[in-house]
């Protein structure tokens, strides 16, 4: 019996002896998605009960890089955490590469789908024309995230002015905190406005075959706006207009009646008698302009208000 005990304590002895020991095998490239990264984000682990894997796999051993970049763990630093959580690290075979790199994953999120889901928004808060055109009035950068597990989300809309508004999104994903942007979205309303068919200069008289009636998207109803041809054929551009650009009444004036160096008839008045003298136009003018004239008897410059394409009055108080 007692040969019988001693045979198995050697057995045992020896299969303990025998038995592997337990292996934790770091491996030289690891892609993290989280915050933080852990034992088993690095290593696989052999010769080990399910319980101490999980323990093991669990223990927490830096800050991850941001998104796309990486950073460079040493065995040393595994064997640190491995005392820190109970674990003796020489009761382990670590088998570790020269050098154990950790590199944060990395997905580009696309700016356009925060804008999306903000003029999806503004849409719902608003009562906006189903034809109206709604744009980001700023540029905004893509962002890179280390998931492509992300939520959108968007805020109400604040008017900021005319067909101006800013819808704040926020984005959020696992292992990053959340970010948020500011969208500007500008309303656009689509109506028939007169355009320039062509490019027209400044100084040019507009004629019929420079104008044209299109429907396109504008910004406000602004009474500066035209609808109606007739009311700038004829008239001189005070600016250049490019082929499809809106024209306004703020834009075109009247043509000159009087040229300069044309003789004009002065009328002078004064207490309701008129005297009528010959002049020189020293500038051009259209009808109700003030202009300068040179009076021909006296070679006198004074100021007079165009009459008509022949005419040039002075009033003397």
């Amino acid at each position: 019996m007692k040969l019988s005990v001693l045979t198995i304590m050697a057995v045992m002895a020896a299969c303990a002896w025998c038995a592997p020991q337990p292996r934790i095998e770091l491996r030289d490239l690891s892609i993290v998605k989280n915050a933080q990264f852990t034992l088993g984000d690095v290593a696989t682990f052999t010769g080990v009960d399910a319980q101490t894997q999980a323990r093991l796999a669990g223990i927490v051993l830096g800050t991850s890089p941001l998104p796309g970049l990486e950073r460079v763990v040493t065995s040393e630093q595994v064997a640190t955490r491995l005392r820190q959580h109970g674990f003796r690290p020489e009761a382990f075979d670590i088998v570790a590469p020269q050098k154990i790199v950790v590199r944060r994953a990395i997905h580009l999120f696309r700016a356009q789908r925060a804008v999306e889901v903000a003029i999806q928004k503004l849409r719902e808060a608003t009562s906006l024309p189903d034809d109206a055109q709604v744009v980001c009035d700023t540029p905004l950068r893509d962002l890179s995230l280390p998931t492509d597990d992300v939520q959108v989300t968007a805020g109400e809309p604040r008017a900021l002015g005319t067909n101006l508004y800013v819808v704040p999104v926020q984005i959020a994903c696992e292992g990053t905190p959340p970010v948020a942007i500011s969208v500007r979205l500008r309303v656009s309303q689509w109506r028939e406005v007169l355009v320039a068919r062509r490019a027209i200069r400044t100084g040019e008289a507009i004629d019929a075959d420079a104008v044209e009636i299109q429907r396109i998207a504008i910004d406000t109803d602004s009474p500066d706006l035209l609808t109606d041809p007739a009311e700038v054929i004829g008239k001189i551009a005070r600016r250049p207009f490019t082929a499809g650009q809106p024209l306004k009444r703020s834009a075109v004036d009247e043509p000159a009646i009087v040229r300069r160096g044309q003789n004009v008839k002065l009328l002078v008045r004064l207490d309701g008698a008129v005297v009528e003298t010959g002049a020189v136009a020293l500038q051009d003018g259209k009808a109700g302009a003030r202009i300068r004239v040179q009076v021909a008897d006296t070679r006198k410059t004074v100021l007079a208000t165009v009459t008509d394409a022949e005419t040039v009055t002075v009033d003397v108080h």
